[in-house]
């Protein structure tokens, strides 16, 4: 079961549905959706804690489905944050709604919580113009007041 699950296909599958539930501002349904999510693939793959700004990157891309992992990268780790991409084609792609991105984004968010992590999405899809997102990850604990979430970067 669990090679059927982490398939990248069952991934895109869930987006195409959390997607249009976010955007219809569906925030409480869409928060739970992917915290189990989350949950279950935390469950799977039974991470163990991260112990530094590479290792949350790595743990970052393992989580993510096998199949699909060349479409998450790791673009550099500078001291206390790693820079990655997700250069899967989004259903968000130019939609322009950052915060039906952030909504998403929970998902994310929620494994790197539970690994030790925090995670900021830079750039989005949804507005960029860009065909892939941007995100920043730091041990929890570490302030992120200087990265600028995407959904705070509106007028």
């Amino acid at each position: 079961m669990k090679k059927y699950l982490e398939k990248l296909i069952v991934f895109k599958f869930g987006l195409s549905i959390f997607a249009p539930l976010a955007l219809k501002k569906y925030d409480g349904l869409v928060q739970r959706l992917t915290n189990f999510s989350a949950w279950l693939n935390l469950k799977l793959n039974q991470p163990q804690a991260a112990t530094s700004t590479k290792e949350l990157a790595e743990t970052w891309v393992d989580l993510m489905p096998p199949d699909g992992r060349n479409l998450f990268k790791i673009s550099s780790i500078e001291e206390d944050t790693a820079y990655v991409e997700i250069h899967l084609e989004c259903p968000l792609r130019g939609t322009g709604d950052v915060n039906a991105c952030y909504k998403l984004m929970n998902y994310d968010r929620a494994l790197m919580e539970k690994v030790g992590g925090n995670l900021v999405v830079l750039e989005s899809q949804s507005n960029s113009g860009k065909a892939y997102c941007k995100l920043a990850i730091r041990k929890k604990g570490l302030s992120t007041d200087d990265l600028i979430p995407a959904h705070k970067r509106l007028s």
